[in-house]
């Protein structure tokens, strides 16, 4: 039978992307209305041009969430009500998306919903990790201190994005500015001496005649290699959106040299910082795992996830069946069977997110370091056999017979 890929979204309004055989699309459908869920789109279709620039409905950016978050757990902690809290963070806000949330859940708050009610309408806004930690915060009584502990989890996945995108800015500039100058010198420099060489008649080395025919291909069908890249760059986007291509575009990902082991560190990281961050604030460890499986975005992280939800239910320990994946280090494993013992499960998991993520940030200094030097490496040997191949021809000009 074959299988479908496809996006439902359920009564909550939560968006789920599932796999599964059947004879048709049209059963697929039946059996998707028959569980209450919304067919979004299907998974293996192509995506079209306007998916492609369609633009986000999220209103929240990643700092906004974390100063809402961080400034609900600062005005609860001092003793304000959450319609105190959020008032004043509509007069004091420089932000107008962030003021603009937070007047829309203080309306919500006064019209008798639930803080987690109206978070949970804005799925963009707010994952279901965020929702379900301040739902537990309302049930338990503990609403400031899990918006605090939820404000420490958004500044550490913030942290740890703005030192990757900081430590890339570098090489990134010095990538570029060597891209430019073979750009300029193959564009404007070679082109002026192959006049002048062809003026002499001069018999070319045969570096100098592959480098004056680069040139002249690349100035004869730039615009034919522009919507070359464009051809790629969309077509490598529509495979990365498929069901099948995720999957590949994962597995590939871990097994790379260098970089592998790097991506299943931050997958693995978020993994557990999530889950013990969700058990610490009270989410049974079973909803809490079932909430992991759609935040890891890696595709073997989340079936390791889901296979080690669907035995916990069956009575297993969690720390067997991490060991049973083989993709989580010995040390997690071992401090989560610690954890066990000790009924600090959760604490165990959030320190084993930390150690993962300072062997992240130390993984990452340690590739741009080696990023630099080869950048300029190569720019060297790109612009250096450019300036060879051109020396070689001019001092071949003292051969000519006049």
């Amino acid at each position: 039978m074959p299988r479908f890929s496809y996006e439902v979204m359920n009564r909550q309004g939560r968006r789920l992307i599932e796999t599964r055989e059947a004879g048709s699309k049209d059963d697929v459908i039946l059996s998707l209305q028959s569980k209450g869920l919304t067919l979004v789109r299907w998974m293996d279709e192509k995506p079209s041009l306007q998916l492609l620039f369609k633009r986000s409905s999220r209103s929240l950016n990643n700092r906004d969430l974390l100063t809402i978050t961080r400034e609900m757990a600062h005005l609860m902690k001092s003793g304000l009500p959450i319609d105190r809290a959020l008032t004043i963070i509509v007069q004091t806000s420089e932000s107008k998306p962030l003021c603009d949330m937070a007047a829309y859940l203080k309306e919500s708050l006064q019209s008798g919903k639930s803080l987690s009610d109206a978070m949970g309408a804005r799925t963009d806004d707010f994952n279901e990790l965020y929702v379900n930690m301040v739902r537990v915060g309302e049930v338990g009584g503990i609403l400031p201190d899990v918006m605090e502990k939820l404000a420490g989890f958004l500044e550490r996945s913030e942290e740890i994005r703005k030192f990757i995108i900081s430590s890339s800015i570098y090489p990134s500039i010095l990538m570029m500015i060597g891209m430019v100058s073979v750009g300029v010198v193959m564009g404007f420099v070679v082109p002026r001496f192959a006049a002048i060489f062809a003026d002499l008649g001069q018999k070319l080395p045969l570096s100098t005649r592959i480098l004056m025919d680069t040139s002249q291909f690349l100035r004869d069908w730039w615009w034919a290699m522009l919507l070359g890249i464009a051809a790629v760059v969309c077509g490598g986007w529509r495979f990365s959106h498929s069901a099948y291509g995720k999957e590949r575009l994962d597995r590939i990902g871990i097994r790379a040299p260098l970089l592998g082991d790097l991506l299943m560190d931050i997958q693995v990281g978020r993994f557990t910082r999530t889950l013990g961050t969700l058990v610490i604030s009270g989410v049974p460890l079973l909803k809490g795992l079932s909430i992991v499986r759609d935040v890891v975005s890696n595709v073997v992280v989340r079936r390791a996830a889901e296979e080690i939800f669907r035995q916990v239910k069956e009575g297993k320990r969690i720390s067997t069946l991490m060991k049973d994946q083989k993709i989580f280090p010995s040390l997690a494993v071992q401090m989560v069977a610690l954890g066990e013992e000790t009924g600090k499960i959760g604490e165990m998991l959030t320190s084993v997110a930390d150690d993962l993520d300072a062997r992240v940030q130390s993984k990452i200094k340690s590739l741009l370091a080696l990023m630099e030097p080869l950048a300029i490496l190569l720019m060297g040997l790109v612009i250096g056999g450019v300036v060879i191949s051109m020396l070689t021809a001019i001092f071949g000009i003292n051969d000519i017979a006049f």
